[in-house]
């Protein structure tokens, strides 16, 4: 995701990512906020340049030091595939390569995982000087798993030469041989031993790689009007052919730009060869053309350009236009001789929705097929982005999409990990390799497109820009626990096809059923994580039992290829832990597997049921009541008995619910009337529950939840006015509490008339950071600096939501409707942003798109007029306070305003509504989000700003808490 050049190649150092997102929050938000918010963080594609471009010329390439003592494998891979149920036998070697003799001995273990050691031993050596001399042991036999192995190396005189720990990876056989269909793809470092490299890639069953080394563009057009020749076209084509025989396809990628064609940056200067667009535009087409023309028989695949993010980090003074007169002036150059290449293009889904098939614009849709990035935690809206995707490019692409999807990079590092135990993280990252692949897949398989995808990323012994999401330990030159994770995916998977999703109502568990080449029925499942406030880790994920009635020729694994049941036993009862995958290999035919594991499957969830205290939606009264919404998120059905503890003072008419029967995802709502209660002025009602299954005796879920009163009055408010025009209005409050312990509190009120919906915010903030006014940079975004946002899910019927009605609408698809966006821009100027709308097609504003039917960007709203609305935000240094006032008029809510001015007076109307808050900078607090502060959020699809990292667990998840609006 970031230039074609290794750190050490960069002419200007790495900006620090903005403090308003974390690490963990960029992963998530996908490539785009990588790119922009950290160039330290920045991953490329994975085509170096020249090994010798870094060294003067010159100068010689001084030579490795030849270290005296060294631990390895025999294998170099470090992996050993077993046979069928014959254990691997993988040898320690120890070389010695003194300068003085030396004997002493070896220590060494072998542990599962991190588990207890499960042999271990010393071993006697002797080493003569001047020798390279290698002492072996045999480390017994293995089966399929994840090992480390300890070696300790020392001499007679005590003396500690080597302490280190190996990965060790015994995997199950995999496919060997070309899979053009395959979507297991890897990004495969060129600074890496190639040899190596690709022995591990062939073996842990990878089958695409992103680009090819040999074609450059300065290869390809070294200057303007001069194409390469017959022996650098050689040197690609044996490249390609090369990976093929190590059953591995090639897609192609034009690495950015020809150095002599690079547009200068804002300043007149200079940039390197991926920070801007191509000044000539024709040039950079026939050099395209060229690139492909030798080519082409041998890779039909080509991504156009890595992330070409408009005014971003390779787009600096581009727009959304130019990008779009690229690619059709490339289609215009290849296509008529080469119809059958595709060309794939795009930087992500949102990009691709705001820039490549910008609605009403000029020359959209040139590309075959489109490219996504989906960095970070399998939540499930990386599934509902790529349907989106596969959606978008049948609908707007030339060729309906028929290059199909590409994600082109995706993975996780461990950085991502901070709460786990000391020496999970590398076992965080295994367990999202699967879960990552599957809810792509299933994208494809459900919508009847190829989507392939390239994890990042493989480098044996090099460093490169983003090796911290390496799945080798470079240092060690041994496998982590991803590699093997990979490989039991692809072991299993490859030669089968998916047939479909198991449990679409069930918010806890993912099942995928699968036909392999043998007609047998294949699945994997899991259960899914939780974004519990902090990080997502292991403990805040839904956990249990599997158990099967029937499991007679069924063979289970798990994430790491550990076989948990061998088709024997007609019950087996298997562990559930967050994305810890699940891998059924079966005799029976895909339908009967399927009954196995719906029909004939008993989910035992320590949590089955989802309890959500909902939001009072009028002032307290007699005629109150404690409203409980418990979802069954289990697959199977069950009842739910609930018991509520009221808060301190209160009374209710029944504490104690009948038995709901829910059928799998499957939410009701119970009502708990108030008999008699007490108001808090903070609007903070602590409410416990307890809930029982009768199906799981013992079974005891219990829980507390601060409810509000969120409650829109008639009352008219004049923006700016005095702040006491606000009394009696009750404030939604909401905490935002960093890593450190620093808190700040939130405060909103809201209140309507005929005219306006009016929201009033206090916000503690430290340090006001604000964007220049629009008229002076349009291309800057409101929601990046700080700002408030207003989400309302206001439509039942979303013409523009491509996802609607689909099967998994309710457990993860589901998008808002509208969405505003208040910033204080520098000089005090307030502003009013439009961000979603009917009419506005889920873009995102930028200047050179056509205006769509309903205009994105700043409303027409001043401090004291305006047609859109009012908008007023003033700033407290003193009190490190920032006030935002916003009056939206009821045009751009137009269907809620319909159901609010045909309600009977003495009535409420429900909204559904809720609120972001962004503190930038640094030393911000980032983003908080009223769906994530009282219960775990839900994923969706479109939701909060920005898009590219919309709907995810910890983005905010999709908008569904409750207001009422009083009449």
């Amino acid at each position: 995701m970031t230039d074609s050049h290794a750190r050490s190649d960069r002419t200007t150092p790495a900006a620090p990512a903005p403090a308003e997102i974390s690490r963990r929050k960029i992963m998530g938000y996908g490539a785009a906020t990588v790119a922009g918010a950290a160039a330290a963080s920045a991953l490329d594609w994975g085509l170096a340049p020249a090994a010798g471009a870094a060294t003067p010329e010159g100068a010689a390439t001084p030579a490795a030091a030849v270290p005296v003592v060294a631990a390895a494998f025999s294998d170099p891979t470090g992996l050993y595939p077993v046979q069928g149920d014959t254990p691997a036998r993988p040898a320690l070697q120890v070389v010695f390569n003194p300068t003085a003799a030396l004997s002493g001995s070896v220590a060494w273990s072998v542990s599962a995982r991190t588990g207890a050691a499960l042999r271990s031993g010393t071993t006697a050596f002797t080493a003569p000087a001047g020798t390279e001399t290698t002492t072996s042991v045999a480390l017994g036999a293995l089966d399929p798993d994840f090992y480390a192995v300890t070696v300790t190396v020392t001499d007679s005189a005590a003396n500690q030469l080597l302490a280190q720990t190996l990965g060790l990876g015994v995997i199950r056989p995999t496919v060997a041989d070309r899979r053009p269909d395959s979507p297991f793809g890897m990004g495969i470092r060129s600074e890496s031993s190639p040899v190596i490299t690709k022995q591990i890639a062939q073996r842990i069953g990878v089958k695409w790689t992103r680009g090819i080394v040999a074609v450059q563009p300065d290869t390809v057009s070294p200057s303007p009007g001069v194409f390469w020749g017959q022996a650098e076209i050689d040197a690609a084509r044996a490249e390609v052919q090369e990976w093929n025989r190590y059953g591995i396809e090639a897609l192609g990628s034009i690495n950015y730009n020809m150095s002599w064609n690079v547009e200068p940056g804002p300043d007149g200067k200079p940039v390197l060869l991926y920070q801007n667009r191509p000044k000539d535009m024709a040039a950079h087409a026939d050099m395209v053309y060229h690139s492909i023309a030798p080519m082409q028989d041998l890779v039909q695949n080509w991504e156009l350009w890595n992330e070409p993010w408009v005014h971003g980090w390779t787009w600096m003074t581009g727009d959304a236009q130019d990008y779009r007169d690229m690619c059709k002036l490339i289609w215009d150059r290849v296509k008529p001789d080469f119809p059958q290449v595709n060309l794939i293009g795009g930087g992500s889904v949102t990009y691709n929705r705001d820039i490549v098939y910008a609605q009403g614009s000029k020359d959209t849709g040139y590309i075959d097929g489109s490219v996504n990035h989906a960095y970070g935690y399998p939540d499930p809206t990386q599934y509902a982005m790529t349907k989106t995707q596969i959606k978008m490019d049948r609908r707007w692409s030339r060729t309906k999409g028929r290059g199909g999807q590409w994600q082109t990079e995706l993975g996780n590092a461990e950085f991502n990990f901070t709460d786990v135990p000391a020496g999970q993280a590398p076992y965080g990252v295994a367990r999202t390799v699967a879960p990552t692949y599957l809810l792509h897949m299933l994208a494809g398989a459900e919508e009847g497109s190829p989507v392939r995808a390239f994890w990042f990323s493989l480098s044996y012994d090099k460093p490169y820009s983003g090796d911290d999401f390496d799945i080798y330990d470079i240092a060690t030159r041994t496998p982590k626990p991803a590699v093997v994770a990979y490989a039991t995916m692809t072991g299993l998977l490859e030669d089968a096809r998916m047939e479909g999703e198991l449990y679409p109502d069930a918010k806890s568990t993912w099942g995928f059923l699968f036909r392999g080449a043998d007609g047998k029925g294949r699945a994997a499942v899991y259960c899914d994580q939780l974004f519990d406030g902090t990080e997502e880790h292991q403990s805040a994920g839904w956990t249990g039992t599997l158990t099967l009635d029937d499991a007679r020729g069924i063979r289970v694994y798990d994430y790491l290829g550990r076989r948990l049941a061998d088709g024997r036993s007609s019950r087996v009862t298997l562990p559930l832990n967050p994305w810890e995958v699940l891998y059924f290999d079966s005799d029976l035919s895909p339908a009967a597997l399927k009954a196995v594991l719906t029909r004939g499957a008993r989910f035992d969830y320590s949590t089955p049921v989802k309890v959500s205290l909902l939001s009072f939606t009028k002032p307290l009264d007699a005629t109150s009541a404690v409203e409980v919404r418990v979802e069954n998120v289990s697959p199977q059905k069950l009842g739910a008995r609930v018991r509520i503890t009221p808060p301190s003072g209160w009374r209710l008419a029944a504490p104690v619910s009948p038995v709901v029967e829910l059928a799998p995802g499957q939410a009701k709502t119970l009502s708990f009337p108030v008999t008699a209660f007490q108001v808090d002025s903070r609007n903070a009602y602590t409410v416990g529950y307890e809930v029982t299954v009768p199906q799981r005796p013992g079974l005891r879920q219990t829980g507390t939840q601060d409810v509000q009163v969120a409650y829109l009055p008639f009352r008219s408010i004049t923006v700016g006015g005095s702040a006491s025009q606000w009394n009696g209005v009750l404030p939604v409050t909401m905490t935002s509490t960093t890593a450190a312990g620093d808190t700040k509190k939130y405060a909103f009120q809201a209140a309507w008339d005929h005219s306006f919906l009016y929201v009033r915010a206090v916000v503690e903030d430290d340090v006001q950071l604000s964007n220049a006014p629009f008229p002076a940079n349009e291309y800057l975004f409101p929601f990046k600096a700080d700002s408030i946002q207003l989400a309302f899910d206001a439509l039942a019927d979303k013409t523009e939501d491509l996802l609607a009605g689909d099967a998994h609408y309710e457990k993860c698809l589901r998008s808002i409707s509208h969405l505003y966006v208040a910033t204080l821009a520098t000089g005090g100027v307030s502003e009013l942003h439009r961000q979603l709308a009917p009419g506005t097609n889920y873009q995102t504003y930028y200047p050179t798109n056509a205006v769509l039917p309903t205009p994105l960007g700043p409303l027409d709203a001043k401090p004291d007029s305006g047609a859109e609305g009012r908008v007023l935000v003033s700033r407290d240094d003193t009190g490190k306070q920032t006030r935002y006032e916003v009056a939206l008029a009821w045009s751009q809510l137009p269907e809620l305003a319909a159901a609010v001015r045909a309600a009977r007076p003495g009535t409420v109307t429900p909204a559904t509504f809720a609120v972001q808050v962004t503190d930038a900078g640094t030393g911000g607090h980032g983003a908080t989000y009223s769906t994530t502060t009282a219960e775990p959020p839900t994923s969706g699809c479109y939701n909060f700003a920005p898009f590219w990292g919309t709907g995810a667990q910890f983005a905010g998840g999709r908008v569904d808490t409750r207001w009422g609006i009083g009449r």
